[in-house]
C-alpha cells in the first residue's frame, strides 16, 4: 500500500538534524565509549545518525541512540564468501548473515536501512568490474537492491535508494522504470542522496558567482592569516591570483543556471525530488546520508577553500534551515562526520587533524596547503561543535501525528580524558510554564531546580504562583529567519524598550528568491495581535534614505509594498528599504532591495507583544 509522508516515523521533536559517525564498520565507541558519543549527540541537538553495520556489531549503539530520541541510519556492509568477501556491494544483495541482522536491528526499533553505497563508482564494484554501460550498470542494481528492498519491508524496515555519489547523472529510478518495477518505491522506500556542499554556498547554482560570475575584490579575498591558504591551488602548487580567479568566474558563469545540469552542492536533493515527481508523480522521502561542508575542500576554484571557520558558519545555516524551512519531503540532512577514522581524519568534527595540519602545514600525499597558519589553537575538535551546541533547537512543523519526546535519558556521567572536550548533562530544569488560555488569575508552575553548587539531599517540592492576569502577556515566538537573507545583507534592528512594554516584534522573515517570486518584487507585511490573529486596518511603513511610504493591512492581516531599487550584496552593499509596524516601537528589517535587478519578495511577519 503506497504510504504518504506523515506514515514515515520521524525521531520526537524532529529538527532535521543529523550526523555522519564513523566511516569504519561498526565503530565500538572510541576511548570514551558509547555514552560520550550519545551525550554529545543530545548536546548538538542530533536527531539522525548515520551508522555503518558490520556483523551486526552496531546493535548496542543503535539501541543506545533510539533510547535517546535519536533516529538510526544503518547501512548494511555486505559480504561474499572468500575470496570476495570485502565489503564493495556491487553486483550483489544482502544474504542469510545481512538478512539476521538487518532482523536484529528492526528488533531493537531502528527503521531505516541502506544496502549499498555510489554504485555509479568503479571504485564500488568488486574488482573495479563496472558495466561500461551506465545504464545496464544501473538496471544491474536496480535488480539486486529490489532483492534487498522486498525483504526489509516485509521484515518492517524502510529501505534507501543507494545513494549515487556528488553531482553524477546514474539514475537508478529510471531503471527501475525501465525494468517495470518502481511501483516499489511508493510501499515505504526513501531516497538517500550525497549532498555535499563541497565549498559552494548553500543557495548554489542561483547565487550570483556562478549567475554573473561577479568579480572578486582584493577586499573580498583578504582572509587574514589564511588568505594564502584559502585560494591555494593544489594543481599548480601555488596561490591563485585575483585575476586568475575572476577570469575563472567570467569563463564559468551561468546567466540561467539549473539543478538540472548541476547539482554538485548542498540543493542536490531537489534534482532527486524532480526525479521523483517525473517517475512516480509526487515525493517520497529524501535523506541526505553523508554531506555538508569539510574543512578543507576547495572543489570549485571560483570559491575559497573551507576554513575551520567557513564550515562552522555554513553548518549552523544549513542546520538552521532544516529546522525552519526544509521542504517535507527532506528529512534530514547528515553532516560528515563526527568521528575520525582511520584514512578519513580531515572528515571528523572530533579530531585533532587540523589542530596539526593548519599549525604546521600539511604532509604527506594530501591536497591540502602545506602552508602553517599561526595562531591555531581550536584543539582536537573543530569549532562547528561549539557552534551548533549553541544553536536553538527547534521542531519542525512536520505533517501527520508526531510521536511525544521521550523522558530525559539517564546516561552515566564520564570524565573525559581529552583535552578541549567537555562533559554534557543530558537533563535541564524545567522551565516556567505560562497557561495564558485561561481567563485571571493565571497559574505559574515553578519547577525545582538544582545546581551542583548548591546540592540538597532531597528535591524541594513545586511552587505555584498566582499573579494577576493584567500582568502576564503571551510570550512571542522565536524569530523564524532565512538563513539568506544574511548573505544578502539584510538585518533586523529590535524595537528599544524596557520590559514590559508593548511593541511589534518580528517573529519571520522569509526571502522568496527570483524562482520563487512569481516576477513580483515587493515586501509582503503580516501583522497580529498577541493570541496570532490577523490585525484590520493596521498601518506600516517602509522607508529609504530620504523618504517613507505606508500602506493598511486588509481583513487579513496583510498589505504590500513593491521594491524598485536595486543594489549588489556581493560588494556588501546594502538595499535602500526598510520595514516597520505603525503606533508603538518596532522591530524594524533593514537592508533591503533587489539583488542585482532580479525581482525577489521579501515576506515579513510582525506580531504585537510585550518585551
Amino acid at each position: 500500500m503506497p504510504r504518504d509522508l506523515k506514515d514515515f516515523p520521524r525521531p520526537p521533536s524532529d529538527n532535521g538534524r543529523g550526523l555522519h559517525g564513523s566511516f569504519a564498520p561498526d565503530w565500538s565507541g572510541g576511548d570514551q565509549g558509547y555514552d560520550f558519543c550519545i551525550n554529545e549527540l543530545i548536546a548538538l541537538g542530533i536527531k539522525w545518525f548515520k551508522v555503518i553495520a558490520d556483523k551486526g556489531k552496531s546493535i548496542p549503539f543503535c539501541e543506545k541512540l533510539i533510547a535517546a530520541g535519536i533516529f538510526p541510519i544503518v547501512r548494511i556492509l555486505r559480504r561474499d564468501p572468500p575470496p570476495n568477501d570485502t565489503p564493495e556491494p556491487n553486483p550483489g544483495h544482502i544474504a542469510r548473515p545481512e538478512e539476521e541482522t538487518i532482523q536484529r536491528l528492526i528488533a531493537a526499533g531502528v527503521r531505516y536501512f541502506e544496502t549499498n553505497n555510489e554504485p555509479d563508482r568503479a571504485s564500488e564494484w568488486k574488482h573495479t568490474a563496472m558495466p561500461a554501460s551506465a545504464l545496464e550498470a544501473a538496471k544491474l542494481v536496480a535488480l539486486n537492491w529490489l532483492f534487498d528492498a522486498r525483504f526489509i519491508l516485509e521484515a518492517g524496515g524502510l529501505p534507501g535508494l543507494p545513494a549515487i555519489s556528488n553531482g553524477a547523472t546514474f539514475d537508478l529510478m529510471g531503471a527501475l522504470v525501465a525494468l517495470g518495477r518502481h511501483a516499489i518505491l511508493l510501499e515505504g522506500c526513501w531516497i538517500a542522496v550525497h549532498n555535499d556542499g563541497l565549498n559552494r554556498p548553500l543557495d548554489y547554482p542561483d547565487n550570483a558567482i556562478n549567475q554573473i560570475g561577479i568579480p572578486l575584490t582584493p577586499e573580498q579575498s583578504d582572509h587574514g592569516a589564511f588568505t594564502d591558504w584559502v585560494w591555494w591551488n593544489s594543481a599548480t602548487k601555488r596561490t591563485d591570483t585575483c585575476d586568475e580567479i575572476n577570469e575563472l568566474r567570467d569563463a564559468r558563469k551561468n546567466p540561467a543556471p539549473n539543478l538540472q545540469n548541476d547539482h554538485a552542492c548542498f540543493r542536490e536533493f531537489e534534482y532527486y525530488n524532480a526525479l521523483a515527481l517525473k517517475y512516480l508523480g509526487r515525493a517520497i522521502p529524501i535523506i541526505g546520508t553523508e554531506g555538508g561542508y569539510r574543512v578543507g575542500r576547495r572543489d570549485d576554484p571560483r570559491y575559497p577553500r573551507v576554513t575551520p571557520d567557513a564550515q562552522r558558519d555554513l553548518t549552523v545555516a544549513l542546520f538552521d534551515w532544516m529546522q525552519r524551512q526544509a521542504p517535507d519531503y527532506f528529512f534530514a540532512t547528515c553532516a560528515a562526520a563526527l568521528i575520525e577514522s582511520p584514512g578519513r581524519e580531515a572528515d571528523a568534527w572530533h579530531s585533532a587533524f587540523w589542530l596539526a595540519t593548519l599549525r604546521d602545514g600539511a604532509t604527506g600525499k594530501t591536497d591540502f596547503p602545506k602552508i602553517a597558519i599561526p595562531g591555531i589553537a581550536h584543539g582536537d575538535y573543530l569549532p562547528v561543535i561549539d557552534a551548533v551546541k549553541q544553536m536553538p533547537n527547534l521542531a519542525r512543523r512536520l505533517p501527520g501525528a508526531q510521536p511525544a519526546p521521550p523522558p530525559p535519558v539517564e546516561i552515566a556521567p564520564r570524565e573525559i580524558e581529552r583535552p578541549g572536550l567537555a562533559h554534557f548533562e543530558t537533563s535541564a530544569p524545567a522551565e516556567p510554564a505560562i497557561k495564558s488560555e485561561s481567563p485571571a488569575p493565571v497559574e505559574i508552575e515553578i519547577a525545582p531546580v538544582e545546581t551542583k553548587s548548591e546540592p540538597r539531599e532531597s528535591p524541594p517540592e513545586s511552587v505555584t504562583v498566582v499573579i494577576p492576569r493584567d500582568l502576564v502577556f503571551v510570550p512571542t515566538a522565536e524569530l523564524e529567519w532565512d538563513f539568506r537573507l544574511d548573505a544578502l545583507n539584510i538585518t533586523m534592528e529590535a524595537a528599544n524598550v524596557k520590559r514590559g512594554d508593548a511593541c511589534w516584534r518580528l517573529v519571520s522573515a522569509v526571502y522568496e528568491g527570483p524562482s520563487e517570486s512569481g516576477e513580483s518584487h515587493h515586501i509582503f507585511y503580516t501583522i497580529l495581535d498577541e493570541l496570532n490573529q490577523p490585525i484590520a486596518n493596521q498601518r506600516v511603513w517602509q522607508g529609504w534614505s530620504d523618504n517613507k511610504t505606508d500602506a493598511v493591512t486588509d481583513e487579513r492581516g496583510q498589505t504590500n509594498i513593491p521594491l524598485w531599487q536595486s543594489f549588489t550584496p556581493e560588494q556588501d552593499e546594502q538595499g535602500a528599504y526598510s520595514a516597520w509596524v505603525d503606533d508603538m516601537p518596532s522591530d524594524r528589517v533593514v537592508g533591503m532591495g533587489l539583488p542585482l535587478k532580479r525581482h525577489v519578495n521579501f515576506r515579513l511577519t510582525w506580531r504585537r507583544a510585550r518585551k
